[in-house]
């Protein structure tokens, strides 16, 4: 993919959702007093070519994740910014601007891949972490230890996993250290995943017996899940469709995803799951629910 210009991230910080998605990033920052931002950068997209349009981004320190696998033509990797400094917020400023071009641009009919992924506050790049990101991407196939890919880091990918995955997935996650997760979703908004604790996960039971029998990463998928991670092509290619008319909210994934089990049980076509996502939404909007 043609990476874009320096003069069309220009474009990207002068519109005022730009500003709106900056303001709401800081308050984050000033909130939580972080002091550090991870990235994870998809360097399928564009290559190491991507960090020449940050500002001394060829000078920034780079780590590579181990392949997640064989087919990919490049790597992951992280990069850290110091966010005490005006060169760190100036890297964050123009990571955010890179983010939001690719989602703008990613539309019905001309998909744009995503460059960059997650943001992680004050998670400093240790070979723990690395491993960690690298873990999260693999799972088990239905019936085998066979290992597949999970491209969880593609927020597209991303924000419909978190309506798949179950609570005790989720606290796979988080016992990697990964607490909160943020990314950029189909609205152009920063969105943070936030995983939840075994005390949340398991309320009512004994938590050491609970946690000694969750089972450790890679994941393990019930037919259901792996039958609606086979769609998220299709899903994904609906909701680019579908956000240049409606903003993205959980209720409309809910429904997309609905509809994705139904084509995957071989019940309905694409045509008429298309047909009913549309009824759907627009029965939803005639009694007044945000979709």
């Amino acid at each position: 993919m043609l990476i874009p210009k320096v003069e069309f991230l220009d474009d990207i910080q002068a519109t005022d959702e730009y500003q709106k998605q900056l303001n709401a990033l800081y308050l984050t920052v000033s909130d939580n007093q972080y002091q550090t931002l991870t990235v994870l950068i998809d360097l399928n997209t564009y290559g190491t070519a991507v960090f020449g349009l940050l500002d001394c981004g060829i000078d920034l320190p780079v780590e590579r994740i181990k392949r997640i696998h064989h087919s990919f033509s490049d790597d992951l990797a992280l990069i850290e910014v110091s966010l005490d400094s005006s060169k760190g917020q100036r890297l964050l400023e123009q990571l955010l601007a890179l983010a939001l071009y690719e989602n703008t641009y990613d539309i019905s009919g001309q998909p744009h891949a995503r460059s960059v992924c997650l943001w992680l506050f004050d998670q400093p790049i240790t070979e723990t972490l690395k491993y960690s990101l690298y873990l999260i991407g693999q799972t088990y196939g239905m019936g085998t230890n066979k290992r597949r890919y999970l491209r969880y880091w593609d927020p597209r990918v991303l924000v419909l996993l978190t309506h798949i995955w179950t609570d005790e997935q989720k606290l796979q996650i988080y016992q990697l250290g990964l607490a909160h997760v943020h990314y950029v979703d189909w609205n152009n908004k920063t969105t943070v995943l936030s995983l939840p604790t075994a005390d949340e996960v398991y309320p009512a039971a004994n938590i050491e017996i609970a946690l000694q029998q969750l089972k450790p990463l890679p994941f393990r998928f019930s037919q259901q899940q792996w039958s609606l991670l086979e769609q998220i092509e299709w899903m994904n290619m609906i909701v680019r469709q579908l956000k240049e008319q409606i903003i993205i909210t959980g209720q409309v994934y809910e429904v997309v995803i609905g509809q994705a089990l139904l084509i995957a049980k071989r019940q309905i076509s694409q045509q008429q799951a298309v047909k009913n996502i549309v009824k759907s939404l627009e029965q939803k909007k005639d009694k007044g629910v945000e979709v």
